[in-house]
């Protein structure tokens, strides 16, 4: 039996297609993986789904009755869960308040707060994903970016009585998620299959899809591709659907080999919560700046740019050493 059958999902902004005539069929018991480059209609095709944009049409059933989802209220009350990719949380409230965004308090007398069953509620959600550290009284704003994903992912397996979930849209859940953390979302994941729901597992990570679902759904430009069954699938095929051609062709060859000569020398940057940090970047050569989000890549950008202040430390632009921190003289360097 399908827990979600989508078909014949158009959206056009202004003449161009965010998805055309794209079918998604989601089985009862499945983590259903949903694929495709940046563009590709994925975000479109779940905002659909959580009732936040309108389709110019669609076909929506779900258990095999149609429904209509034209808000995210009528989203909750069919059954559908939602992690997105953008971190909607209140800082200055509990870690029990952000679980119940969106939902009724408990209440007590029918008018006060029932604090010790929002706390006692907002723990069990929190259990449900193997989480015992985050404590529901504390404020959000003490919490690190990694626990928040995680608070947030508690929210969805909040039981509030308020009609039963069916299936979980999973939206890049893992982005800023320690290998730990990812593996007990994991064995959650599998429980819900274990017991009947469904997942729709949205995710640019091949070794996570290959290792977590059972089918995949790749888009491109807009369009459904095809639909696989993961175990007969090879990462090489599943990446050829997504870009359009063979796996070899992804990338251009190098034409050119690294020059010896340092057009951007960091050393010992410090400010904006981060550093030191020492780097060097030399002409022809691309460098990554990596980490978890959060973890200070868009403060050392400011840093480098001018947004932020420096406390400390040398940035060198071919050589010279800069001495202004404005943005303009920045992009002049």
């Amino acid at each position: 039996m399908t827990s979600l059958d989508l078909t014949n999902a158009s959206k056009v902004y202004e003449g161009v297609h965010a998805l055309l005539s794209v079918s998604l069929s989601v089985a009862a018991g499945e983590i259903h993986a949903l694929m495709g480059e940046n563009g590709a209609g994925k975000s479109t095709l779940i905002k659909i789904l959580a009732g936040v944009v309108r389709a110019d049409s669609a076909d929506i059933a779900i258990d095999g009755h149609a429904v209509t989802i034209d808000s995210p209220n009528a989203s909750f009350r069919h059954g559908l869960r939602f992690i997105h990719q953008e971190l909607h949380v209140v800082p200055t409230i509990s870690v029990a308040e952000n679980i119940f965004l969106g939902r009724a308090y408990p209440r007590r007398l029918g008018a006060f707060v029932a604090w010790d069953r929002l706390a006692a509620a907002a723990r069990s959600a929190l259990a449900r994903i193997g989480v015992s550290h985050i404590e529901p009284t504390t404020k959000m704003a003490r919490l690190g970016f990694g626990d928040r994903i995680l608070v947030r992912i508690a929210s969805a397996f909040l039981d509030t009585g308020a009609g039963s979930a069916r299936l979980y849209v999973m939206d890049e859940p893992t982005a800023a998620l320690t290998a730990g953390e990812a593996q007990r979302l994991f064995r959650v994941l599998r429980e819900i299959r274990g017991m009947g729901g469904s997942v729709l597992y949205v995710s640019h990570r091949l070794d996570e899809v290959m290792g977590l679902c059972d089918r995949v759904t790749v888009l491109r430009d807009g369009a459904a591709v095809a639909t696989k069954i993961v175990a007969g699938t090879s990462q090489e095929e599943i990446i050829q659907m997504m870009i359009g051609r063979r796996f070899t062709e992804a990338y251009p060859r190098a034409v050119a080999s690294v020059s010896n000569e340092v057009a951007l020398g960091v050393h010992d940057l410090r400010g904006a919560g981060v550093g030191p940090v020492t780097f060097e970047i030399r002409k022809g050569e691309i460098v990554g700046l990596a980490g978890l989000t959060g973890a200070g890549q868009s403060e050392v950008l400011r840093l480098l740019m001018g947004a932020k202040r420096a406390d400390g430390g040398t940035i060198r632009i071919g050589g010279r050493e800069r001495s202004s921190t404005s943005i303009g003289s920045s992009w002049r360097s």
